[in-house]
C-alpha cells in the first residue's frame, strides 16, 4: 500500500485534494479499502464466536474484547500498543497515527481520532457506570488525550443527560474530552462487515458533538451593545 498510496497521494495534490479527504470520503460508505483484511476479519470473527457463544471465563472476557479492539486498529495506518503503564495508570490500548498515515496526510481525513486516543475494555456483566466513565475521563485528560473509546459489551448505564450517558455528553459540551461507546452491538455490525471502525467512531463522533453542540443556534442578539447593566 505504501507506494501505491504515495503515488495517489501525489494525483490528488495536483487535482486539489489530500489523501486524507479521499479516506475520509471513502469511509461514509464504509469503503473495503478501510476494512479489515480477509485475514483480520476471520480473527476478529472468531474471538466474536467465542463472546456470542460465552465461551470464555470471567477473566479471559476482558482479553477478547482487547484482542478484538487490536485487531480493529491493528493496520497501517495506526500504531497499537497494549497496557501502556504511566506513571499513574496503566492504559490497556494506546493507538497513535503511523508515520505512515502522517506522512500522506491521511490522518488529516480523520480529526476525530486527534493525534492519538485511549481505548478500554471493559468487561462487566451489565453496563459501566457513571463512577467509571468519570475514572476514564480523567485518565483522558493526564495523558492529554482528547478522545477515549471504550469498548463496553453491555455499554454504559443512563439515557439522555443521566448517569453514564449524561456524564460523557457533559464532558462532550465542557469540551473536556469525548468519549465513544462501543458496545455488542456495534461490534455486531462489523461482524456483519456493515460498517467499518473508521465510519463507526466519526459517526458516532459526529453524533455526539451534534447533539450537545449548541453554540451554532446562539447568535448575537439585536440588543448587545445597547443595553447596559449598571
Amino acid at each position: 500500500m505504501g507506494n501505491y498510496s504515495e503515488k495517489t497521494a501525489q494525483f490528488l495534490n495536483d487535482v486539489g485534494l489530500t489523501l486524507g479527504e479521499l479516506f475520509a470520503a471513502l469511509s461514509k460508505e464504509s469503503s473495503s479499502l478501510l476494512n479489515l483484511s480477509q485475514e483480520q476479519q476471520a480473527e476478529f470473527d472468531r474471538y466474536y464466536d467465542k463472546l456470542i457463544k460465552q465461551d470464555y471465563s470471567v477473566h479471559t472476557k476482558g482479553a477478547l474484547l482487547e484482542k478484538l479492539s487490536r485487531i480493529l486498529f491493528d493496520n497501517l495506518l495506526f500504531e497499537v500498543r497494549s497496557n501502556c503503564t504511566t506513571s499513574t495508570n496503566e492504559i490497556d490500548i494506546l493507538v497513535a497515527w503511523s508515520e505512515h498515515a502522517r506522512s500522506t496526510a491521511i490522518n488529516q481525513g480523520f480529526p476525530c481520532f486527534g493525534d492519538y486516543f485511549l481505548c478500554e475494555c471493559k468487561n462487566y456483566s451489565g453496563k459501566v457506570s457513571v463512577t467509571y466513565i468519570g475514572k476514564f475521563a480523567s485518565l483522558l485528560e493526564s495523558v492529554r488525550s482528547s478522545l477515549g473509546i471504550m469498548i463496553s459489551w453491555e455499554g454504559i448505564t443512563g439515557r439522555n443527560w443521566n448517569d453514564g450517558v449524561g456524564l460523557v455528553k457533559k464532558l462532550a459540551l465542557s469540551d473536556r474530552c469525548k468519549i465513544i461507546v462501543i458496545d455488542k452491538d456495534d461490534l455486531a455490525r462489523i461482524h456483519r462487515k456493515e460498517v467499518n471502525i473508521f465510519k463507526l467512531v466519526n459517526d458516532k463522533f459526529i453524533a455526539l458533538q451534534s447533539d450537545v453542540d449548541f453554540g451554532q443556534y446562539i447568535q448575537k442578539h439585536e440588543a448587545e451593545g445597547v443595553i447596559k447593566v449598571e
